[in-house]
């Protein structure tokens, strides 16, 4: 389900638009009140990088980071989960990528379509 308003936009974290790790970014900043600084300008294996000596592998919790797609062993895709099993991320579209959108997607459609779907959670307490 598109999200009204908040379009796909590469290395973007605002309200207008945002990529899949800038809706990382715009959660923590918004809803946990943690800066995880700017959303890279490359990829989103790079803010993953970033994160992950900090950040722990979970279960799929609620708050918890989804990363789904891998490429080369590097995430390509990732979002947020909420309550009520549905994941929230940014997705560009196809095939023009500005015509993406910030969706809710479920849980369990996510994991049928990508098998190496991981949680990870900051290590200290933070939302």
């Amino acid at each position: 389900m598109a999200m009204p308003g908040i379009r796909w936009r590469r290395w973007r974290s605002d309200w207008e638009s945002c990529d899949c790790f800038g809706i990382i970014v715009l959660w923590f900043r918004e809803v946990c009140g943690v800066d995880l600084g700017p959303v890279p300008q490359t990829d989103i294996a790079s803010g993953f990088a970033s994160l992950q000596r900090d950040w722990v592998e979970c279960g799929p919790l609620p708050g918890s980071t989804g990363f789904m797609t891998y490429r080369n062993g590097v995430p390509t895709h990732c979002g947020m989960l909420i309550h009520g099993g549905q994941l929230l991320h940014a997705q560009a579209g196809n095939p023009i990528p500005e015509s993406g959108s910030v969706r809710l997607t479920r849980l369990a459609v996510l994991a049928r379509l990508y098998p190496d779907l991981r949680f990870y959670r900051p290590g200290h307490p933070s939302c």
